[in-house]
């Protein structure tokens, strides 16, 4: 339709949009990166995945104090300089002659994304409402997964020249932040509400059980996201199918074909199902396509498998951050979209230990076996309660 069209061209929707870009790099752009870091610097697999765990963390412990922040002094003046220091620190590594330091601008770029991450669903809610927001949200997150299938292939592209060549793609930030000063609106606030405190509204008369359960299937979504999709699959890619790493990432960005096609739709999907019932499909989606690739006797089977778990990533995923945001009151939608990438960034890190370590013990089929069969029934459980 033409207003979606005008919608998703906006020059606020395209700062918005590219922020995401920007923010989904800082691990999916360097994780095909850590053999040739593991090389360059002499250090162990262990040490090199150091990369993507300062990455992570500190988005666990200080995105919530970063929303609380911007519900106080608004997004804008988060956003713009959280792009800068995300820019500056991924480019500055190029200079870099200690791994130390290396890791420290990790962790201080990892705290800029995760402000990126939060704040560009959060302005998505602040500025558009119904059918518009889903429709917007679902396009981010199909945005979100062309990054996600796209980086590792131009990550692994460009460690072929230097190691650190990949990480030049961060200064791509500051592209964003400079036009981001006039294009990007900060949304209208109640000055009434300024002052609001959170600790008001968790104690307040609105129900607190549908967040609660929104975050726990934030949580379950990326922690089979990173420990199945993108550690146990590559791994039992490698291990039985002895595929090169080029194969490997091909197959593994497979997901984000069908997860991208599904969040665009996601609009559709909400008037047919509800949010919860959506999320509980996604889940039945994940079993079936991660029981699919521990069964599988070919690669195709297993491409299959792939191709059904992304349509799962389509149906949960965007279908969260709609849900969070259509439940948010607007003076505290930060703090609460803060929380959910809290989670999110818990999930990612818990998630490939996990999987690493059931697989030590179990073999990565029966490791992708029990964790499809436990997403299955938690998704066929949930969906049937939510009906009732």
């Amino acid at each position: 339709m033409e207003w979606i069209r005008k919608l998703r061209n906006s020059p606020a929707t395209a700062v918005i949009f590219a922020s995401t870009l920007v923010a989904v790099m800082g691990v999916s752009l360097i994780s095909p990166v850590l053999p040739a870091v593991q090389e360059a610097w002499n250090i162990s697999e262990a040490q090199a995945s150091l990369l993507l765990s300062a990455f992570t963390l500190p988005g666990i412990f200080l995105t919530l104090p970063i929303g609380l922040l911007t519900d106080r002094i608004g997004r804008k003046p988060i956003l713009i300089p959280a792009l800068v220091v995300f820019g500056l620190s991924g480019g500055g590594i190029i200079f870099i002659s200690d791994f130390t330091l290396i890791l420290v601008l990790r962790a201080i770029q990892g705290a800029a994304s995760s402000a990126i991450a939060m704040l560009t669903v959060t302005l998505l809610g602040d500025l558009y409402s119904g059918e518009q927001r889903r429709v917007l949200i679902g396009t981010n997150a199909a945005i979100l997964a062309v990054g996600a299938a796209g980086y590792p292939l131009l990550g692994g592209a460009l460690a072929t020249v230097a190691w650190s060549a990949p990480f030049a793609c961060f200064l791509l930030a500051l592209l964003v932040a400079v036009p981001g000063i006039t294009l990007l609106e900060e949304p209208q606030r109640d000055e009434n509400n300024t002052n609001s405190s959170i600790r008001a509204f968790l104690t307040g008369p609105t129900s607190m059980t549908p967040f609660v359960v929104l975050y726990l299937a934030i949580f379950g979504i990326f922690v089979i996201l990173y420990g199945a999709q993108l550690t146990a699959v590559p791994f039992l890619l490698a291990n039985e199918y002895h595929l090169s790493s080029a194969s490997i990432g091909l197959l593994v960005g497979l997901p984000a074909v069908t997860m991208g096609a599904t969040a665009m739709q996601g609009d559709r999907v909400l008037r047919s199902l509800t949010s919860f019932q959506s999320i509980a499909l996604g889940f039945v989606s994940y079993g079936i396509g991660l029981v699919g690739v521990a069964v599988a006797d070919s690669i195709y089977v297993v491409a299959g498998a792939l191709l059904l778990f992304g349509l799962g990533q389509g149906l949960a995923e965007p279908i969260t951050d709609t849900a969070l945001n259509e439940r948010a009151p607007d003076e505290f939608r930060g703090s609460i979209m803060s929380i959910r990438t809290s989670v999110l960034r818990l999930g990612t890190t818990v998630g490939p230990p996990l999987s690493v370590g059931a697989a030590a013990l179990f073999g990565y089929r029966q490791t992708l076996l029990v964790s499809g069969a436990a997403a299955f029934l938690i998704g066929v459980t949930w969906f049937t309660v939510r009906r009732q």
